[in-house]
Formats: C-alpha cells, structure tokens, sequence
C-alpha cells in the first residue's frame, strides 16, 4: 500500500468514526417515526398494512427460497455502478450479470459508483418512478395500497439481499474504501432509505421525521461530545502538576 492509499484509508477510517453517532441518530430517528405510526390512533390504514403486507411477503420468500431472486439482486446491483457511472461521466464498456455474480467495466470510479448498489434500492426507486408516472398520466387508476404494497416488498428485497452479499461474500468494493468507513456509510444511507419509506407507506410525515432525524442526530452528537470530554478532563487533570 502506498502512503497516498494509507493516508486515504486513515481520513477514511477517521471519517467513520466521526459519522457514528450520525448513524445512531438516523437509527433512533427511524425508532421513533415507526412507533409514531404503529401507536396513532388510525394506524391501520390501507397504505400501511399493504406495505407491511408487502414487506413479510419478501421476507417469507427470502427465509423460504433463499437466494432464489439472487440474480435479480445481482442485476439491480450492476446497473446501479453503471446508472452511477454514467452520472459521473464514466464510460459503460462492459455488463455482465448471472447466478453468482456480476460485473462492470468502467473508464472511471470513484466512491459513490463503488458503493452506490449497497446504498442504492434500485428497483425501490424504478418504483417510485413508474408510482409518479401513473399518477401523472392516469390519476386514480392505480390505488395507493398496491403501490405500498410494492414499496413495502421492494424496501426488504434491497435490505435482505444486500445484507446476504456484505454477509456472505468478501466484497472488494467494501475493501476498496475500508470495511469501517463503508459500513458506516451503507449503514446511514439506508437509514435514510428506511425513513423515505416510512414517509412513503405513511407511517409518518416528511417534515416530521425530517425534524426527528435533526433532533436525534444532535443529541447523538452532544452525547458523543460529553462522552470524549470526560477522559480528556481525567488526563489534563493528571498532567495538571
């Protein structure tokens, strides 16, 4: 490794570090908007048992197949680096996808195009896009809770078959960044992620959990502070002659 490549992989792990309690705070945030919808008063609407409907049905699949959409995940996962790329400017040379694994050949990378697919719920957001599109061209012909439904079902493919490939198999594009520094950032963006699908299966609000997020990140934040500031007042009062 070169002292370029290890000073890289140091900001990386010390970045990392730094954004934990972003994590815990995204996290608690995401607590906080599920236990708001699962105790309101008018819970039980369509849109939110669809989506909870949507979600055990992916999940009983998985427990049940296994890794029987695997190349599904695999294809999602290949066009994500490439959709990625092409924001990039990069050049696509070369797709190839199958049961056990894939690749793309790109004239560049960079870190969002290498950890983009465990970050990005490809199929969630194709959804998102067909659900605005009808909306757009035929209102009402589509009832909401079919399309919750499917955000519901989609938001656990992406979290099960990511968490099966990190899991199961040594990914080089995790390496590539270091395992502390990529976990942390998988971790938060799909934090992110689970809260747009509250919002989307209306769980809750935008602008509420917006503010839960906020509010949660900063008490992580000021906890974190407390925390160090108790060994750094320990040491300066031992070195205090």
């Amino acid at each position: 490794m070169s002292a370029g490549e290890a000073v890289k992989r140091f900001a990386l792990m010390v970045l990392g570090l730094a954004g934990l309690p972003l994590a815990w705070g995204l996290a608690r945030a995401f607590w906080d908007g599920l236990v708001v919808g699962m105790l309101g008063e008018d819970w039980l609407t369509p849109g939110r048992l669809a989506f909870a409907a949507g979600a055990a049905a992916m999940t009983a699949l998985y427990l049940w197949k296994g890794r029987a959409l695997a190349i599904a995940y695999v294809f999602a996962h290949e066009m994500t680096h490439a959709a990625v790329g092409l924001l990039f400017l990069a050049r696509v040379h070369r797709v190839s996808v199958g049961e056990t694994g894939g690749f793309v050949e790109l004239s560049k990378s960079n870190l969002a195009i290498t950890l983009a697919p465990y970050c990005v719920p490809f199929y969630l957001l194709v959804a998102l896009g067909l659900c605005a599109l009808t909306a757009w061209l035929w209102p009402g012909a589509t009832p909401f809770w079919v399309w919750a439904a499917v955000f519901g079902a989609l938001t656990l493919f992406h979290v099960l078959y990511t968490f099966d490939t990190l899991w199961s198999t040594a990914q080089p594009d995790v390496r590539e960044y270091g395992r502390l520094f990529s976990y942390w950032l998988i971790v938060s963006v799909n934090l992110l992620f689970a809260s747009l699908a509250l919002t989307l299966s209306g769980q809750t609000g935008a602008a509420a959990q917006g503010r839960r997020i906020v509010r949660r990140t900063a008490e992580a934040y000021a906890a974190a502070g407390h925390a160090l500031a108790v060994p750094i007042r320990f040491a300066q009062e031992r070195l205090r002659p």
